[in-house]
């Protein structure tokens, strides 16, 4: 992968990221079961459209290559903010709020990359 590509890769892992970074911010008010399922359901179609776009109009590497790489940018966007701007209690670091869904978007980008 060229270095342009995976900047690509990287916008576009940014622009989900940011998404779903609106959607956590946004629906604090929901009950504990609500949040959950909409915060799985907010990162599948999030990634699944903008991987989606990405691969209708950019797409040039294997399904492996651009899901590693977004994933590679999306912990270094979270290393940076939860380890350098955020500064609040760090309870949603766990299986249920930030691995599964880790994984959700990891199997979205391979899936979308692969059939389109």
């Amino acid at each position: 992968m060229t270095v342009g590509s995976a900047i690509l890769v990287g916008v576009h892992a940014l622009v989900a990221w940011i998404a779903i970074e609106i959607f956590v911010n946004l629906a604090h008010g929901l009950s504990r079961a609500s949040y959950v399922f909409w915060h799985y359901v907010v990162v599948v179609a999030t990634f699944a459209l903008v991987f989606g776009v990405y691969v209708r109009f950019f797409e040039t590497e294997p399904p492996f290559t651009v899901t590693a790489t977004s994933m590679g940018f999306v912990l270094a966007f979270e290393f940076i903010v939860f380890r350098f701007l955020y500064s609040g209690e760090r309870w949603f670091l766990n299986w249920v709020d930030w691995i599964l869904p880790l994984f959700l978007a990891t199997t979205t980008i391979y899936v979308v990359v692969y059939l389109w």
